[in-house]
């Protein structure tokens, strides 16, 4: 199978997206690059901290952050800490946390089953503090084969939700199908 990008020999072959490495990596970066310039999400002279929790994201996210903000004034701060949604970290303008596609989708899909209410869609503020997730429009195993090809170590995510669960036989079933609840998300975000 040929890359959809340069037409080289396919190295990458996930349901939605055949090609080689160099064209994966560009195809990631651009979707980052873009969520930053949209959502206006780092500007001169942030403070930013990125949370490490030895995940692909983090890494990848630390990769994409020095490549995207290459001559940008800014203070980058590197914490390894475990994250949950809804905590408070002080002192920084912007906080990078570790999240992608599937997280999000996991994240809706488990409050509607549990009727609970949705704080945290997408990028989010607690106080003067702007939460960002970095890898929103990159999917987990996106995440992995970027940390792979950089040579990145990184502990390999286990912990697995019923809504998780059901999410990744939907994708295999239909592939797009996390984006599409991604879409929805933002959408209904924008509604609230």
């Amino acid at each position: 199978m040929k890359c959809i990008k340069c037409k080289k020999n396919a190295t990458i072959h996930l349901p939605n997206l055949h090609t080689c490495e160099k064209c994966f990596q560009r195809i990631i970066e651009k979707r980052v690059r873009k969520e930053i310039r949209i959502k206006n999400l780092i500007k001169k002279n942030d403070k930013l901290l990125l949370i490490d929790d030895n995940s692909a994201e983090s890494k990848v996210s630390f990769y994409l952050l020095k490549q995207i903000i290459k001559g940008l004034p800014v203070t980058i701060k590197v914490r390894k800490m475990k994250f949950t949604l809804g905590q408070e970290v002080k002192g920084f303008d912007k906080v990078i946390i570790p999240w992608n596609t599937d997280k999000e989708g996991d994240y809706f899909l488990s409050n509607v089953f549990e009727n609970k209410k949705m704080n945290y869609l997408g990028h989010y503020r607690i106080k003067k503090t702007t939460y960002v997730k970095l890898l929103l429009h990159v999917l987990r195993a996106e995440a992995e084969i970027f940390a792979k090809i950089k040579k990145f170590t990184y502990m390999k995510h286990c912990k697995s939700t019923i809504a998780s669960e059901m999410l990744d036989k939907l994708e295999k079933e239909y592939p797009e199908v996390k984006f599409s609840l991604l879409k929805s998300t933002e959408e209904l975000k924008k509604s609230i």
